[in-house]
């Protein structure tokens, strides 16, 4: 039995920048949970809109509001600038964009207590839409989990989500690539992990819990989309991890060999049974392993289109790799150099 004086002090850090339209929904979910020891510090990261004015507006004793510097500018930085003005033990991130179910904190805290971890993954989800890109880009998304996921489980973290994370306070404190990688406008959260990754990856665990789940709205369009995966994507040569950094150029060469083949093919040489044959193949090995993420989290009504997507993605993996590498994209407003 737990003292709920041991419990610790969580802080739920988030950077906001042009999030009017959330904050009120972003507001009432973190308000209602049913954790007790907890605030929610809130900073504001040059919004162009009325973000700032509608925060102010829904303040409670639970929340602390501030704007960033000047000096200071991005997620990175607005996130550091709030961790370093809490007192807590354990620090929560999420975006603005997402909701949380009422036990949320509490679970993270229950996986604590019970695993002493420095880092805990959590599982994020898009809302449902009606659309068939919609669709398609969920359970493309959850596919991204359940492989952050498993990289944690096998003791080889190579991806996480900074939408739905928590850490020790100390832990990201101590560690020194965050810093280097601050001018970095992505990766706060895949940064971070690799560094913990490398000290000690049995101290980070991914949280199974469905109550960990929370819930983000999916890019409204095929534009915002690509400008999303090229967001994500442009971090993976800032990699100083040879593992992750492996990985990544692993998957590009293989759906490019793949994407080379279908041409010659296409063109007139090549072996196209084979190759046929290595499509349904890849097919069925990657909706068996993919349906498992859609099943957990109750989205088994998008399972049909696993096929597909694993038809389409060397072509998707090849186009997004090479934009994330010598394109730019824009972020909140902002057009970032991706070279």
């Amino acid at each position: 039995m737990i003292n709920s004086c041991d419990l610790p002090k969580v802080s739920i850090v988030i950077s906001l920048r042009n999030e009017a339209p959330n904050v009120s929904s972003l507001i009432q979910s973190l308000l209602h949970q049913t954790y007790q020891q907890f605030d929610i510090i809130l900073i504001d990261d040059h919004s162009e809109d009325a973000t700032y004015s509608l925060l102010k507006k829904n303040l409670t004793d639970k929340i602390q509001l501030y704007q960033l510097p000047e000096h200071l500018k991005g997620k990175k930085q607005a996130i550091r600038f709030g961790i370093e003005r809490t007192d807590a033990k354990l620090i929560i991130t999420t975006d603005a964009d997402c909701l949380h179910q009422k036990d949320w904190v509490s679970t993270f805290v229950g996986i604590y207590i019970r695993t002493k971890s420095k880092m805990i993954s959590g599982p994020v989800r898009f809302s449902y839409q009606n659309s068939l890109f919609q669709k398609i880009m969920n359970a493309e998304f959850g596919s991204l989990i359940l492989t952050g996921a498993a990289s944690i489980g096998l003791k080889k973290p190579n991806m996480c989500n900074g939408a739905n994370l928590c850490f020790e306070k100390n832990a990201f404190l101590e560690q020194n690539d965050y810093a280097l990688h601050a001018h970095i406008p992505t990766g706060d959260d895949e940064f971070f992990l690799h560094q913990l990754a490398k000290e000690n990856p049995e101290e980070i665990v991914f949280a199974k819990e469905k109550a960990a789940i929370v819930t983000t709205s999916p890019p409204a369009d095929v534009h915002q989309f690509i400008q999303q995966r090229v967001r994500w994507g442009s971090k993976w040569r800032y990699y100083q991890n040879k593992s992750p950094l492996i990985g990544s150029i692993f998957i590009f060469l293989f759906h490019l060999c793949f994407f080379i083949t279908f041409f010659s093919i296409f063109f007139g040489s090549g072996n196209y049974t084979f190759f046929i044959a290595t499509i349904i193949v890849k097919a069925i090995i990657e909706t068996i392993y993919n349906q498992l993420i859609l099943r957990w989290q109750g989205d088994k009504r998008n399972i049909y289109l696993l096929p597909f997507i694993s038809l389409c993605y060397p072509f998707y993996a090849v186009f997004i790799g090479i934009l994330s590498t010598v394109g730019n994209y824009q972020w909140k407003n902002r057009f970032i150099n991706g070279k």
